[in-house]
């Protein structure tokens, strides 16, 4: 499992952008993580995957410190799909999800016609195939989200760190995203992504970390978390929960 320890971070000297997170991931877990925007749930995110450098606090991944793994070997831990990517040149999609096995690669090596196939298996996992060959950064937003998750399913971690990856997606690819999640999380991997949308954390989701200010207020599995209270003071807006064919649907009074 991962192990988060009391980590804070500051991004500045004025305030700690988060204090004293503590959770574990662990292994066929699906994990939301929800907030306002600006809440840290990015920050966390960054931090799990050693992006940043927490100021307070400790990170054990299977049992390793992360402050002394160097990123290649997170890389073999953990596959991250960021918010937002553009790629600086004209890559193909092909080659985008091909890279996902870079950290497995030795100095100079490059991706085999194996891997090129494995690859164009993982685009036809979300049934994207046909963009294989173009350019892309001439995607959609969420076309380039489906073949970052692409991607990092290639990079072929226990872990799988996601921010926001619905944001670019429409209603029936959310869900779909949503589902295929779920599977993989059945399947043994690990999976914590932050949300925008508390009814896709309610209705997939195994556990809830809630983050407001910097900090978890509310944290457990799925059922005991996501209530009209604790979703009241997380937006500080009037929360209600009403069923729809034995399917809890939240929304804004």
């Amino acid at each position: 499992m991962i192990s988060i320890k009391n980590i804070s971070f500051s991004y500045d000297t004025v305030r700690d952008t988060i204090k004293n997170i503590s959770f574990t991931l662990n292994k066929g877990e699906l994990i939301a993580l929800l907030g306002p925007n600006g809440s840290g749930k990015t920050t966390i995110l960054k931090c799990l995957n050693g992006t940043l450098k927490p100021k307070t606090g400790e990170i054990y991944i299977e049992n390793h410190n992360i402050k002394n793994l160097s990123y290649k070997e997170i890389a073999k831990f953990i596959s991250v799909v960021p918010q937002e990517h553009s790629a600086i040149f004209s890559y193909l999609v092909i080659d985008i999800v091909a890279m996902g096995i870079t950290p497995y690669l030795s100095f100079g090596r490059m991706p085999t016609k194996k891997d090129y196939r494995t690859a164009y298996t993982k685009l036809e996992f979300f049934n994207i195939q046909h963009l294989a060959e173009k350019n892309y950064n001439q995607l959609s937003g969420g076309e380039k989200q489906l073949v970052l998750i692409a991607r990092a399913l290639m990079q072929n971690t226990d872990y799988l760190i996601m921010d926001e990856p619905t944001s670019h997606l429409d209603f029936k690819n959310q869900h779909l995203l949503m589902k295929e999640l779920k599977k993989l999380s059945e399947n043994g991997k690990s999976v914590i992504t932050a949300l925008h949308d508390p009814n896709l954390a309610l209705r997939f989701c195994d556990r809830i970390i809630m983050v407001k200010n910097g900090e978890v207020i509310f944290s457990g599995e799925n059922t005991k978390v996501m209530n009209p209270h604790n979703l009241q003071i997380l937006y500080d807006a009037p929360v209600s929960m009403n069923k729809v064919e034995d399917v809890s649907i939240i929304y804004i009074n």
